[in-house]
């Protein structure tokens, strides 16, 4: 499967119109949701002809895709920007770390909460292949930038931090508007727990 991009934009005006898409599919994302989504109201919003959009895209999975993407870069410079002046000991740490960003993010950012798409009837392969790029992003920064030691089988054990935060940051907006403060600790402490299990010496 490609990532759903015809064409990438080389041009200001292009990359103007690129970006104005992908802001009118958040938009229209956090007001509708999923299913009620279309191409045409996306168009309609940036305010350019439905033929423009099908030159950058080949439609909604294209968009939703391009959206999840630009939305992991995002959440990737804000934990770069913060293990820059505050050290991450542990994964747990980072884990916490990353928990902490995503939830300013969905506070902040329109349709930024991608687990929005497990509730859905979207294909989970694209689901998939989001938290898969998110868990490589996260492991090479834990590795790189802030110098954690090597996971065992760091995919799948990334993978399963990944699908549980999500899943905490869900039932935190499921209780409370603006996330309740109680899961929200709670996932922490989970999170901490979780790879304080997973690196404990033998």
């Amino acid at each position: 499967m490609s990532d759903g991009v015809r064409r990438r934009p080389t041009q200001r005006r292009s990359v103007e119109r690129f970006e104005r898409l992908l802001d009118a599919c958040a938009e229209l994302l956090a007001e509708a949701g999923h299913d009620a989504l279309t191409t045409r109201d996306v168009a309609r919003r940036a305010g350019v002809p439905i033929g423009t959009l099908y030159q950058f895209f080949d439609g909604k999975a294209g968009l939703l895709y391009e959206l999840a993407m630009r939305n992991l870069s995002i959440l990737i410079g804000r934990v770069h920007e913060r293990l820059a002046s505050e050290p991450v000991p542990t994964w747990g740490d980072a884990a916490v770390l990353v928990y902490q960003e995503s939830l300013a993010l969905r506070r902040s950012v329109p349709a930024f909460f991608v687990a929005d798409f497990r509730d859905t009837a979207f294909d989970q392969g694209f689901v998939r292949r989001i938290d898969t790029e998110m868990a490589a992003r996260m492991y090479e920064l834990g590795t790189q930038k802030a110098g954690l030691p090597p996971l065992p089988d760091h995919e799948r054990v990334l993978l399963v931090a990944i699908t549980a935060s999500d899943g905490l940051l869900r039932l935190a907006y499921q209780s409370a508007e603006d996330g309740d403060p109680a899961v929200v600790a709670l996932g922490a402490r989970m999170l901490r727990a979780y790879f304080a299990d997973l690196t404990i010496d033998p």
